[in-house]
């Protein structure tokens, strides 16, 4: 997980802040203290309410960064979603490609080690959520989540609004999130010490079996 651009001092301070933020709510929530923060981020803690504010919003400027983070990664997916969406016939080669695509680069980031504190950070404004997890959730999650939707339903004929297909939708998701929110199960299952390329392929090769069985199995049903 790389930091922004940087083009001033303060620019750079208020990067590493924000990174080092991660590392500690991730790990500790809002329990996290601004003194660890900018020891961590090599910062007075005196940056902290400069740059900031306060605590809290420097915890929104660490949800507003992850909303930025995922925005940049899926937004060709974003976009080519909205093309195929926009289609008079469906494409079905074309959005089954996408899917997998899109789910690829999810598995990609999410056995990637630099987005552990990410995560850390997602899921507990998932068990607790906070203003937090509104701005990424209406940022980035939601508008992904309905594109996936979307795309699931045109493929098989389902429709889109129906509780049902985004249930299916999400637990298809849900899949790919396991192998980060119980990746110590899968790594002692499996032996591996930790995930790499190659590993990260086969765990592609497994989710596209798996959305592959449910495309399939949705069109019958549909």
């Amino acid at each position: 997980m790389t930091l922004p651009p940087i083009t001033t001092k303060g620019e750079q301070a208020k990067a590493q802040l924000i990174h080092a933020a991660l590392a500690q709510f991730g790990e500790y929530g809002l329990n996290a203290t601004t003194r660890d923060i900018a020891a961590l981020a090599g910062q007075n803690i005196a940056a902290i309410p400069y740059y900031f504010g306060s605590k809290e919003d420097l915890y929104l400027a660490c949800a507003q960064w992850i909303a930025d983070f995922i925005s940049e990664q899926f937004q060709p997916h974003t976009l080519v979603a909205e093309h195929l969406l926009a289609q008079p016939v469906v494409d079905k080669a074309a959005i089954r490609g996408l899917i997998l695509n899109a789910c690829e680069n999810m598995i990609a980031l999410l056995t990637h080690d630099d987005t552990v504190n990410l995560s850390k950070f997602i899921s507990r404004e998932q068990l607790s959520p906070t203003a937090g997890y509104r701005l990424i959730h209406d940022r980035v999650i939601a508008p992904m989540h309905t594109h996936m939707t979307r795309l699931i339903a045109a493929y098989t004929g389902l429709d889109a609004t129906d509780t049902r297909t985004i249930l299916h939708t999400h637990a298809l998701l849900g899949e790919i999130l396991a192998f980060r929110l119980v990746r110590e199960t899968i790594l002692q299952r499996t032996g591996w010490s930790q995930f790499d390329e190659e590993k990260a392929g086969l765990v592609f090769k497994t989710i596209t079996s798996h959305i592959d069985f449910i495309l399939q199995g949705l069109s019958k049903g549909a």
